[in-house]
Protein backbone atom coordinates (compact mmCIF):
# COMPACT_ATOMS: atom_id res chain seq x y z
CA UNK A 1 0.00 0.00 0.00
CA UNK A 2 3.01 2.77 0.11
CA UNK A 3 4.14 4.90 -2.30
CA UNK A 4 7.00 2.98 -3.83
CA UNK A 5 9.25 6.63 -3.72
CA UNK A 6 8.62 6.06 0.09
CA UNK A 7 11.34 3.93 2.15
CA UNK A 8 10.49 3.21 5.86
CA UNK A 9 12.79 1.44 7.87
CA UNK A 10 12.12 -0.12 11.26
CA UNK A 11 15.72 -0.32 12.48
CA UNK A 12 15.82 -1.71 16.13
CA UNK A 13 15.41 -5.06 17.59
CA UNK A 14 15.25 -6.40 20.53
CA UNK A 15 18.65 -8.10 22.52
CA UNK A 16 18.35 -11.40 21.96
CA UNK A 17 17.27 -11.41 18.17
CA UNK A 18 21.23 -10.04 17.28
CA UNK A 19 24.51 -11.25 18.36
CA UNK A 20 26.77 -8.37 17.52
CA UNK A 21 25.89 -4.67 18.20
CA UNK A 22 25.95 -1.60 19.99
CA UNK A 23 23.68 -1.35 23.32
CA UNK A 24 21.97 1.78 24.23
CA UNK A 25 19.48 1.88 26.88
CA UNK A 26 18.62 -1.61 26.82
CA UNK A 27 18.58 -2.06 23.12
CA UNK A 28 21.16 -2.81 20.37
CA UNK A 29 20.84 -1.01 17.43
CA UNK A 30 22.48 -2.59 14.03
CA UNK A 31 25.46 -1.00 12.86
CA UNK A 32 27.93 -0.68 9.85
CA UNK A 33 27.02 -2.47 6.84
CA UNK A 34 23.50 -3.68 8.12
CA UNK A 35 21.88 -0.63 8.98
CA UNK A 36 24.04 1.64 7.23
CA UNK A 37 22.61 1.37 3.44
CA UNK A 38 18.76 1.60 5.32
CA UNK A 39 19.75 4.91 6.69
CA UNK A 40 20.59 6.21 3.69
CA UNK A 41 17.69 5.41 2.01
CA UNK A 42 15.29 6.13 4.58
CA UNK A 43 12.78 8.97 4.62
CA UNK A 44 10.60 7.85 7.15
CA UNK A 45 12.37 6.47 10.79
CA UNK A 46 10.23 3.95 13.24
CA UNK A 47 12.84 3.84 15.84
CA UNK A 48 12.97 3.43 20.28
CA UNK A 49 16.53 5.30 20.33
CA UNK A 50 18.55 7.69 17.48
CA UNK A 51 21.65 8.13 18.45
CA UNK A 52 22.87 11.76 16.92
CA UNK A 53 25.49 10.05 14.99
CA UNK A 54 22.85 8.69 13.01
CA UNK A 55 21.89 12.16 11.13
CA UNK A 56 25.10 12.12 9.17
CA UNK A 57 23.77 8.98 7.75
CA UNK A 58 20.28 9.34 6.58
CA UNK A 59 20.66 12.85 4.62
CA UNK A 60 16.89 11.96 2.80
CA UNK A 61 15.61 11.53 6.27
CA UNK A 62 12.43 13.67 6.74
CA UNK A 63 10.65 12.33 10.10
CA UNK A 64 11.31 10.30 12.70
CA UNK A 65 8.57 8.24 14.94
CA UNK A 66 10.04 7.62 18.06
CA UNK A 67 8.46 4.52 19.82
CA UNK A 68 9.21 6.30 23.32
CA UNK A 69 6.82 8.95 24.77
CA UNK A 70 10.00 11.36 25.46
CA UNK A 71 11.91 12.83 23.17
CA UNK A 72 14.14 15.02 25.24
CA UNK A 73 17.28 12.73 24.93
CA UNK A 74 17.79 13.00 21.52
CA UNK A 75 16.40 16.86 22.05
CA UNK A 76 19.43 17.61 24.20
CA UNK A 77 21.93 15.92 21.79
CA UNK A 78 20.80 18.80 19.19
CA UNK A 79 18.70 16.92 17.12
CA UNK A 80 16.77 20.88 15.94
CA UNK A 81 20.37 22.34 15.73
CA UNK A 82 21.34 19.79 13.01
CA UNK A 83 17.95 19.46 11.46
CA UNK A 84 15.64 22.30 12.25
CA UNK A 85 13.17 20.95 9.07
CA UNK A 86 13.05 17.33 10.50
CA UNK A 87 9.51 16.38 12.29
CA UNK A 88 9.80 14.30 15.23
CA UNK A 89 7.12 12.53 16.76
CA UNK A 90 6.58 10.37 19.86
CA UNK A 91 4.48 7.41 20.77
CA UNK A 92 2.79 9.44 23.64
CA UNK A 93 -0.70 7.88 24.26
CA UNK A 94 0.46 4.85 24.33
CA UNK A 95 1.47 4.44 28.01
CA UNK A 96 -1.85 5.95 29.66
CA UNK A 97 -3.36 2.44 31.12
CA UNK A 98 0.02 1.33 32.59
CA UNK A 99 1.27 4.26 33.91
CA UNK A 100 -1.80 5.53 35.52
CA UNK A 101 -2.38 2.44 36.92
CA UNK A 102 1.18 2.61 38.12
CA UNK A 103 0.36 6.06 40.01
CA UNK A 104 -2.27 4.36 42.49
CA UNK A 105 -0.31 1.64 42.91
CA UNK A 106 2.09 3.63 44.22
CA UNK A 107 -0.53 5.71 46.05
CA UNK A 108 -2.03 2.78 47.63
CA UNK A 109 1.65 1.66 48.58
CA UNK A 110 2.13 3.80 51.15
CA UNK A 111 -1.42 4.51 51.81
CA UNK A 112 -2.12 0.56 52.99
CA UNK A 113 1.34 0.45 54.61
CA UNK A 114 2.22 -1.94 51.99
CA UNK A 115 6.16 -1.17 52.34
CA UNK A 116 5.92 -2.15 55.73
CA UNK A 117 3.99 -5.11 54.78
CA UNK A 118 6.60 -6.56 52.67
CA UNK A 119 9.55 -5.37 54.95
CA UNK A 120 7.73 -7.30 57.93
CA UNK A 121 7.26 -10.51 55.86
CA UNK A 122 11.04 -10.73 54.49
CA UNK A 123 12.11 -10.97 58.37
CA UNK A 124 9.07 -13.10 59.44
CA UNK A 125 7.19 -10.16 61.63
CA UNK A 126 3.63 -10.40 62.86
CA UNK A 127 2.92 -6.36 63.12
CA UNK A 128 -0.06 -5.30 62.89
CA UNK A 129 0.28 -1.23 61.99
CA UNK A 130 -2.27 1.45 61.16
CA UNK A 131 -3.23 1.59 57.12
CA UNK A 132 -4.57 4.75 55.67
CA UNK A 133 -7.07 5.11 53.32
CA UNK A 134 -7.24 7.68 49.90
CA UNK A 135 -10.87 8.77 50.06
CA UNK A 136 -10.90 12.63 50.86
CA UNK A 137 -7.03 12.94 50.51
CA UNK A 138 -5.63 15.18 47.77
CA UNK A 139 -3.22 14.76 45.16
CA UNK A 140 -1.26 17.38 43.01
CA UNK A 141 -0.24 16.27 39.49
CA UNK A 142 2.68 18.23 38.61
CA UNK A 143 2.14 18.81 34.81
CA UNK A 144 -1.40 17.14 33.29
CA UNK A 145 -0.46 15.46 29.74
CA UNK A 146 -2.68 12.13 28.66
CA UNK A 147 -0.91 9.96 31.97
CA UNK A 148 -1.92 12.59 34.19
CA UNK A 149 -5.72 12.99 32.92
CA UNK A 150 -6.03 9.21 32.93
CA UNK A 151 -4.67 9.00 36.58
CA UNK A 152 -6.65 11.93 37.86
CA UNK A 153 -9.90 10.32 36.92
CA UNK A 154 -9.13 7.46 38.35
CA UNK A 155 -8.43 9.65 41.59
CA UNK A 156 -11.62 10.78 41.26
CA UNK A 157 -13.51 7.85 41.41
CA UNK A 158 -11.45 6.66 44.22
CA UNK A 159 -12.65 9.58 46.24
CA UNK A 160 -9.88 11.75 45.87
CA UNK A 161 -9.08 14.87 45.35
CA UNK A 162 -7.05 16.26 42.42
CA UNK A 163 -5.38 19.91 41.76
CA UNK A 164 -2.77 20.06 39.28
CA UNK A 165 0.15 22.65 38.49
CA UNK A 166 0.06 23.32 34.46
CA UNK A 167 2.05 25.81 32.24
CA UNK A 168 -0.99 25.99 29.88
CA UNK A 169 -3.99 26.39 32.70
CA UNK A 170 -6.65 27.83 30.10
CA UNK A 171 -6.17 25.42 27.66
CA UNK A 172 -9.51 22.70 28.02
CA UNK A 173 -9.02 19.33 27.51
CA UNK A 174 -10.97 16.19 27.90
CA UNK A 175 -10.09 14.86 31.54
CA UNK A 176 -10.07 18.98 33.09
CA UNK A 177 -13.40 17.96 35.07
CA UNK A 178 -11.49 15.89 37.18
CA UNK A 179 -8.93 18.54 38.77
CA UNK A 180 -10.82 21.08 41.68
CA UNK A 181 -8.28 23.44 40.40
CA UNK A 182 -5.36 24.52 38.10
CA UNK A 183 -2.08 26.17 39.21
CA UNK A 184 0.64 28.41 36.99
CA UNK A 185 4.07 26.77 37.91
CA UNK A 186 4.72 30.49 39.79
CA UNK A 187 2.04 28.86 43.06
CA UNK A 188 4.20 25.18 42.63
CA UNK A 189 4.60 25.41 46.25
CA UNK A 190 1.32 26.80 47.16
CA UNK A 191 -0.12 23.66 45.13
CA UNK A 192 2.53 21.30 47.45
CA UNK A 193 1.53 22.42 50.47
CA UNK A 194 -1.67 21.46 49.95
CA UNK A 195 -1.17 17.77 49.01
CA UNK A 196 -1.31 14.44 50.19
CA UNK A 197 -0.04 13.09 47.49
CA UNK A 198 2.61 14.66 45.07
CA UNK A 199 2.52 13.17 41.57
CA UNK A 200 5.50 14.46 39.04
CA UNK A 201 3.99 13.83 35.52
CA UNK A 202 5.57 16.93 33.13
CA UNK A 203 7.65 16.38 30.42
CA UNK A 204 11.58 16.81 30.51
CA UNK A 205 12.85 20.71 29.61
CA UNK A 206 14.41 23.34 30.41
CA UNK A 207 11.53 24.77 32.52
CA UNK A 208 11.04 21.57 34.07
CA UNK A 209 14.74 20.21 35.18
CA UNK A 210 14.51 20.02 39.00
CA UNK A 211 11.38 21.89 39.47
CA UNK A 212 11.24 19.80 42.59
CA UNK A 213 14.13 20.79 44.70
CA UNK A 214 14.80 21.67 48.55
CA UNK A 215 12.07 24.21 48.09
CA UNK A 216 9.78 22.35 46.94
CA UNK A 217 9.98 19.66 49.02
CA UNK A 218 10.40 21.43 52.25
CA UNK A 219 6.48 22.71 51.40
CA UNK A 220 5.38 19.75 51.18
CA UNK A 221 3.47 18.26 54.10
CA UNK A 222 5.90 15.82 56.44
CA UNK A 223 3.11 13.28 55.25
CA UNK A 224 3.27 13.71 52.07
CA UNK A 225 4.42 11.34 49.23
CA UNK A 226 6.13 12.28 45.96
CA UNK A 227 5.48 10.17 43.03
CA UNK A 228 8.18 10.38 40.39
CA UNK A 229 6.98 8.76 37.05
CA UNK A 230 8.30 11.52 34.89
CA UNK A 231 12.11 11.99 34.28
CA UNK A 232 14.68 11.92 37.02
CA UNK A 233 15.86 15.28 36.14
CA UNK A 234 12.62 16.56 37.23
CA UNK A 235 13.59 15.87 40.90
CA UNK A 236 17.12 17.33 42.77
CA UNK A 237 17.79 13.88 44.03
CA UNK A 238 20.53 15.14 46.55
CA UNK A 239 17.67 16.95 48.37
CA UNK A 240 15.13 14.41 47.94
CA UNK A 241 17.36 12.07 50.20
CA UNK A 242 18.14 14.40 52.44
CA UNK A 243 14.61 15.07 52.81
CA UNK A 244 13.41 11.55 53.25
CA UNK A 245 16.28 11.27 55.82
CA UNK A 246 15.19 13.90 57.75
CA UNK A 247 11.47 12.98 57.94
CA UNK A 248 10.58 16.51 56.28
CA UNK A 249 7.76 14.08 53.84
CA UNK A 250 7.09 10.61 54.48
CA UNK A 251 7.95 8.77 51.76
CA UNK A 252 8.77 8.72 47.52
CA UNK A 253 7.92 5.72 45.20
CA UNK A 254 10.50 6.18 42.59
CA UNK A 255 10.03 4.49 38.97
CA UNK A 256 13.20 7.06 37.48
CA UNK A 257 16.20 8.62 38.65
CA UNK A 258 18.91 10.71 37.76
CA UNK A 259 21.10 7.72 37.19
CA UNK A 260 20.11 4.51 35.40
CA UNK A 261 20.44 2.27 36.78
CA UNK A 262 20.62 3.79 39.86
CA UNK A 263 23.66 3.02 41.58
CA UNK A 264 24.67 0.10 44.17
CA UNK A 265 25.53 2.75 46.52
CA UNK A 266 22.58 4.76 46.46
CA UNK A 267 20.57 5.39 49.58
CA UNK A 268 17.42 5.09 47.92
CA UNK A 269 17.98 1.33 47.76
CA UNK A 270 17.97 0.81 51.45
CA UNK A 271 15.16 3.72 52.80
CA UNK A 272 12.13 2.27 54.36
CA UNK A 273 10.10 4.91 53.14
CA UNK A 274 10.60 4.66 49.38
CA UNK A 275 9.56 2.35 46.45
CA UNK A 276 12.43 1.32 43.68
CA UNK A 277 11.18 0.37 40.61
CA UNK A 278 13.35 0.53 37.46
CA UNK A 279 11.97 2.43 35.02
CA UNK A 280 8.78 0.30 34.46
CA UNK A 281 5.56 2.08 35.10
CA UNK A 282 4.83 1.92 31.49
CA UNK A 283 5.73 -1.69 30.81
CA UNK A 284 2.93 -3.61 29.32
CA UNK A 285 2.22 -6.91 27.16
CA UNK A 286 0.31 -4.18 24.51
CA UNK A 287 2.94 -2.01 24.13
CA UNK A 288 4.52 -3.06 20.47
CA UNK A 289 0.46 -3.17 19.50
CA UNK A 290 0.10 0.51 20.50
CA UNK A 291 2.61 2.02 19.50
CA UNK A 292 2.64 0.20 15.83
CA UNK A 293 -1.16 0.98 15.63
CA UNK A 294 0.34 4.85 16.24
CA UNK A 295 3.01 4.84 13.76
CA UNK A 296 0.56 2.84 11.18
CA UNK A 297 -2.36 6.10 11.47
CA UNK A 298 0.49 8.49 11.54
CA UNK A 299 2.16 6.93 8.37
CA UNK A 300 -1.21 7.46 6.65
CA UNK A 301 -1.24 10.77 7.85
CA UNK A 302 1.86 11.19 6.47
CA UNK A 303 1.63 9.85 3.16
CA UNK A 304 -2.10 11.89 2.38
CA UNK A 305 -0.07 15.30 3.85
CA UNK A 306 -2.20 15.41 7.06
CA UNK A 307 -1.27 16.70 10.45
CA UNK A 308 0.44 14.08 12.43
CA UNK A 309 -0.39 12.88 15.89
CA UNK A 310 2.46 13.73 18.62
CA UNK A 311 4.48 16.11 16.69
CA UNK A 312 7.32 17.41 19.11
CA UNK A 313 6.80 21.42 19.11
CA UNK A 314 10.58 22.58 19.12
CA UNK A 315 10.01 25.85 20.77
CA UNK A 316 8.38 24.00 23.59
CA UNK A 317 10.80 20.71 23.64
CA UNK A 318 7.88 18.50 23.95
Amino acid sequence: ELSPSLDVSQVYVREDEIDTASTVDGWRKKEGEELDPLLAAAEVLFTFRFPIHWLAKAPRLKWVQLASAGSDFIQREGLFVQRPDLLLTTASGVHEVPISEHIIASILHFSRGLNIATRNQAIQKWERYKADEIQGKMVCFVGYGPIARRAATLCRALGMRVTSVRASIAEQQPGFEAVERFYPPADLNHALSEADYVVVAAPRTKQTEKIIGAAQLDAMKETAVLVNISRGALVDEPALIEALQEGKINGAALDVFAQEPLPEGSPLWDMPNVLVTPHISGSNPHYDERVTDLFRDNLRRYMASEPLRNLVDKDRGY
